[in-house]
């Protein structure tokens, strides 16, 4: 719904035209979506209060996400380290695909690596938080 409206109101008000596929890039909305609720299923799993979980989601996810994503500061630009942090950001993988669907009009054949690297963050945090829960009944 929220992509929806977005879309919605960058072409109308902003006048920024979608020049590649919708359902392509609402697929690879749903994938992000489907890594960050992976991820707070981590989080949730491994802290015992919502207020550590609340801490670990801004400071741990937040920040990184505006800072390495390439969307404010550009990637190439950074030292070496940072670039290789940023690659285990979801949210880089993801700016790179709207990118291209958006404003490039690619399709799947040009972005399919960086929506395999994203499914692969999706199923590994998946998988990590299912080993991880506990069901505690206290």
């Amino acid at each position: 719904m929220n992509l929806t409206i977005i879309l919605i109101l960058s072409t109308t008000l902003m006048g920024m035209p979608i020049n590649g596929s919708i359902p392509l890039l609402y697929f690879e909305s749903s994938l992000l979506i489907l890594c960050a609720l992976s991820l707070g299923l981590l989080i949730s799993n491994i802290t015992d209060s919502q207020q550590a979980a609340m801490l670990i989601s801004l400071m741990g996810m937040l920040l990184p996400t505006m800072m390495f994503t390439g969307f404010m500061f550009p990637l190439e630009n950074m030292p070496m380290p940072l670039q290789i942090i940023a690659n285990a950001i979801p949210s880089k993988w993801y700016y790179i695909t709207v990118k291209s669907i958006m404003i490039k009009g690619l399709g799947i054949s040009a972005i399919w690596k960086e929506t395999l690297i994203l499914a692969g963050m999706t199923l590994f945090l998946l998988a990590v938080s299912i080993k991880k829960f506990k069901i505690r009944l206290a």
